[in-house]
């Protein structure tokens, strides 16, 4: 071959006989070798692989078997009962590879990653050893810049001390926004950072480790639980309909694998840290499916497998005294199991991969302008978007910018506008949308900015196109009982539904590592009979509590109602039969219109109740539940317990916060009281409104508005 080469006329056989040359060659050898790794051996050949080879040297052939040459036997393949991730992940990074190049041809630059580390992370203290035994630069997790320059990315390192603040870090972050299509901040951070300020500083479009995935939707998920999954359907492991307990909820690994494999149809129950070991125990051998994310070496025992169980390894732990990596369960697998993932070359292999084929779609779609606004009339400037609007008289641009403001309220995101006169020409009315907090364009601007261009459209938004037909047979005309029996259905972020038979037995595994903030206010009986001098009586509804303490007396303060009449008139006296109170309307503000079958139209008004109760007492003792309109019945005392949450606490309410209402005392307790935070937000009467309006832009929107503070479980 040297001579055929011509290698003999340089009197050079490439090889340099010092120790750091024979270092690095047998370093070669050894990662050439690691490339050959599938399941439990060395020495497997590719049988795809080898079929494309076979094909590209054969081409000239006809009827060529892409198998000729290959053993026919199974005895280089690793076993059957082995969900091996290794050939896999070479397939996914090659593809991922792929699409970074044809990037790079298209847009002149390669897909960029920046990987953000605080101070030491432990899990790494084994990382060179771990590359030695398992993996190649080209393909390593631990050698992520190197693994990039070889697969086409360019990857950015940003390794900060122990000691880095929060605004630092943040700082850091702000910087890379606007250079790098991905950007990763490895978890965990150091207990002195703000982590939920600093991830969330992680713009949705370049959220490519998928940190926002369980909370906000990130298009991007997760790379492990990714890989995870992708191993599930590779092997055709049937999930859907499975018993499957995943041990593990970190918000990294264990809680994202639940809810993707709930996504998937499977019955998923999450064991963790606080489960006692006999408790652990009988879980395991319920379950069809164990995914074990505990990274804790055996932490489940092979013995509490069911038999004919199958096992995906997640968590791994590198033991330094045997130079080995463990996996979470301890035993022998194999004899109880049908199939198992292997540690290594089960799910580790695939987090590379997925997290390269997550910024090479970062790239495409920001480059193509997936994260943008829909409408390109509007300039994407740094941190802003910007347009202008043309009216032809100052008065329509006027009632434009009032529309927008009205929407901005109910949006809580207001525009900055500028008008522009030019006389006969017109008047141009600019407008920008910019998040401050953020200092960057986020997800509320882009929607911002598609609810204005809803409002300029010519066309009307038909109100029809969204109807749907309620039949009265399928309105339940109470809530659940027993409380919590109710069925749930489970729309994600991407369209796909999952259906649940019973929602307390359901929602606990739903919420896994989430944070649960709920509405402690109580409803009050709001809806009261008056009667105007001898006239009949009518129904009169408070509206709208607002801020109004409803322990305080009723004399003291205004209060928007409902009165069922069209002929309200301001000074009208009515009186409440039971208690002989007068109700003073103090101002009428407009037509309540119903629909038909709906108790007929009647005024909005602003009345004062002359009583020495305060609201609260006054309206125990003489008012009943608000019922919502469509369900066509009259109060019943039950509806009292019925339509409160048993969390609830001071009144204030006027309508149920109805979500609320399938949670039980049970199912509280199993979230757990440092997994709940309460705030109390009074629920007007706003969603009682009928939808009249033709065009769905001017219907008159409902909104509340609150603060609450940012929870990281």
């Amino acid at each position: 071959a040297q001579k055929m080469l011509g290698l003999d006329d340089e009197a050079n056989d490439h090889w340099v006989d010092t120790p750091s040359f024979r270092r690095d060659m047998l370093d070669l050898v050894n990662d050439h070798v690691k490339e050959t790794f599938v399941g439990d051996r060395l020495g497997v050949l590719s049988k795809n692989r080898w079929g494309k080879a076979t094909e590209w040297l054969l081409h000239d052939k006809e009827n060529a078997d892409p198998t000729f040459g290959m053993d026919a036997t199974d005895l280089w393949q690793p076993p059957s009962n082995l969900l091996h991730g290794n050939e896999l992940g070479r397939e996914l990074l090659h593809d991922a590879k792929m699409s970074a190049l044809k990037f790079e041809e298209a847009h002149g630059r390669k897909p960029s990653l920046a990987v953000v580390t605080v101070g030491e992370l432990p899990r790494y203290g084994h990382s060179e050893r771990r590359k030695q035994l398992y993996s190649n630069p080209s393909n390593s997790w631990f050698a992520k810049a190197e693994a990039g320059e070889a697969n086409g990315f360019d990857v950015a390192e940003v390794n900060l001390p122990e000691g880095t603040t929060t605004d630092a870090l943040l700082s850091e972050v702000y910087k890379l926004r606007d250079n790098v299509d991905g950007i990763q901040v490895m978890w965990p951070l150091p207990d002195s950072i703000d982590a939920a300020r600093v991830y969330n500083a992680v713009p949705l479009d370049k959220d490519v480790d998928g940190i926002h995935f369980s909370s906000w939707g990130s298009k991007y998920p997760p790379v492990t639980p990714a890989g995870t999954m992708e191993l599930i359907r590779h092997h055709d492991v049937e999930v859907r309909g499975k018993h499957v307990l995943v041990v593990g909820r970190s918000p990294i690994v264990g809680s994202p694998v639940a809810h993707m494999l709930r996504e998937a149809g499977a019955m998923v129950t999450v064991a963790h840290s606080g489960v006692d070991s006999e408790t652990l125990q009988y879980m395991v051998g319920k379950a069809d499916v164990v995914v074990t994310c505990a990274g804790s070496p055996g932490c489940v025992r092979a013995s509490w497998l069911k038999d004919g169980a199958e096992v995906i390894n997640v968590g791994t732990t590198f033991c330094e005294e045997a130079d080995v990596l463990l996996s979470d369960v301890e035993g022998d697998i194999e004899s109880r199991a049908r199939r198992y993932s292997p540690v290594p070359g089960g799910v580790g292999p695939l987090s590379i991969p997925m997290l390269f084929r997550n910024v090479a779609q970062a790239a495409w779609d920001q480059m193509e302008g997936e994260g943008g606004s829909s409408d390109a009339s509007w300039r994407k400037e740094p941190a802003m978007l910007r347009k202008s609007f043309h009216f032809d008289s100052y008065t329509s641009a006027l009632q434009f910018a009032q529309k927008v403001d009205e929407m901005s309220t109910i949006m809580d995101h207001h525009a900055n506008m500028r008008i522009v006169h030019q006389c006969a020409k017109g008047v141009d009315l600019e407008m920008e949308f910019f998040s401050f907090e953020a200092n960057e364009l986020t997800r509320k601007d882009y929607d911002a900015a598609r609810a204005v261009d809803l409002i300029h459209q010519d066309k009307p938004i038909e109100m029809s196109d969204f109807g749907y037909d309620l039949r009265e047979c399928s309105i339940a005309l109470f809530p659940a009982d027993p409380r919590g029996s109710s069925r749930l259905l489970r729309v994600d972020s991407r369209g796909r539904v999952s259906h649940f038979d019973r929602f307390a037995d359901s929602v606990p595994s739903l919420l896994e590592g989430c944070h649960v903030v709920f509405n402690d206010s109580r409803v009050l009986d709001a809806r009261l009979s008056v009667k105007l001098g001898d006239g009949k009586e009518v129904e009169l509804m408070l509206l709208d509590l607002g801020n109004i303490d409803p322990a305080l007396s009723c004399s003291e303060h205004a209060i928007r109602a409902m009165i069922r009449s069209e002929s309200v008139s301001k000074g009208d006296v009515y009186v409440e039969p039971a208690s002989g109170a007068e109700v003073e309307v103090v101002d009428v503000r407009g037509v309540w219109e119903e629909e038909e079958g709906s108790g007929g139209n009647g005024c909005d008004c602003v009345v004062k109740i002359r009583s020495r109760d305060d609201i609260a007492t006054f309206l125990g003792s003489n008012g009943s539940v608000p019922i919502p309109p469509y369900l066509n019945r009259d109060a019943v005392p039950s509806d009292k317990n019925r339509y409160n949450n048993v969390y609830a606490k001071d009144g204030g309410s006027v309508a149920a916060p109805t979500a609320g209402l399938h949670f039980t005392d049970e199912v509280l307790k199993e979230l757990g009281e440092s997994n709940i935070s309460t705030l109390t937000l009074h629920v007007g009467a706003g969603t009682f409104m009928p939808v009249l309006s033709r065009d769905a832009r001017e219907h008159p929107m409902h909104a509340e508005h609150f603060f609450a503070g940012t929870f990281m479980p």
